[in-house]
């Protein structure tokens, strides 16, 4: 497939999903993005759109996440991000992905079998804070920053709209800092330039066409999708990890 289609393509679904569910846009494009562009360049573009696509999403629902909570949050997680970059010295990333993938398998069985209403009675700020440390951390090891946030969203007894008002912020700040972490690191590519001007159009239009699909439906169908998208996230991500362990 001539690459500019599979490019636009790939942008597209993952604008849609992202829109729809508030994440999931880096999962989504990256493993096609990076066999079409180089890893610099498909990091850093993935990046880009991603925080496009929660920029337009904050802004457009109007809903913004409790400020205690968002900081309590936010600031471990800025700390657990170089931290999990360290570790990655000292762990095989690969264990940690698999343990990831097989938390996100089991979360979303067990919390699929609890009431709709259901909700933690220890969720505080010191368990806010926890939550974003290891989200951060989980970031700097395998990517994986917004998948903690968004499983402790859902059985706080946030509606909808606060829950992707928590884990979009939470995600936003900690794409931003990873962008200006690579770009420190890494020269721009030439060609990203280019890129840009393609899917940035491609996803303004697919995360806007994802929000109008997220104002259609009610709080047990979100709740559904995001447990559906969770589990596949750890499927996802424990059978990309396993060929490493067993090589």
């Amino acid at each position: 497939m001539n690459e500019t289609v599979l490019l636009v393509l790939c942008i597209g679904v993952a604008g849609l999903i992202s829109g729809l569910t508030g994440f999931a846009f880096a999962l989504i494009a990256s493993g096609t993005l990076l066999s079409i562009r180089s890893p610099v360049e498909a990091t850093a573009l993935v990046l880009v759109c991603s925080t496009l696509s929660q920029v337009i999403s904050i802004l457009r629902l109007r809903t913004w996440p409790p400020r205690g909570t968002a900081f309590a949050m936010i600031l471990p997680g800025l700390v657990g991000a170089p931290i999990g970059i360290h570790l990655l010295h000292g762990l095989d990333p690969q264990w940690i992905k698999v343990a990831i993938g097989a938390f996100l398998i089991l979360y979303s069985g067990t919390v699929a079998l609890l009431r709709a209403d259901y909700r933690v009675g220890f969720g505080n700020t010191w368990s806010d804070g926890a939550v974003g440390f290891l989200g951060g951390v989980l970031g700097g090891i395998a990517g994986l920053s917004g998948a903690l946030p968004t499983a402790w969203s859902l059985v706080r007894g946030w509606e909808p709209r606060t829950q992707r008002a928590v884990y979009q912020s939470f995600t936003l700040v900690m794409q931003v800092w990873a962008l200006a972490i690579l770009l420190w690191l890494d020269p721009i590519p030439p060609d990203l330039v280019g890129d840009l001007a393609l899917a940035l159009p491609v996803v303004l239009v697919s995360v806007l066409a994802g929000l109008s699909l997220f104002a259609r439906i009610d709080q047990r169908r979100f709740r559904t999708i995001v447990l559906a998208l969770l589990a596949a996230i750890g499927v996802t991500t424990t059978a990309l990890a396993l060929p490493g362990l067993l090589g």
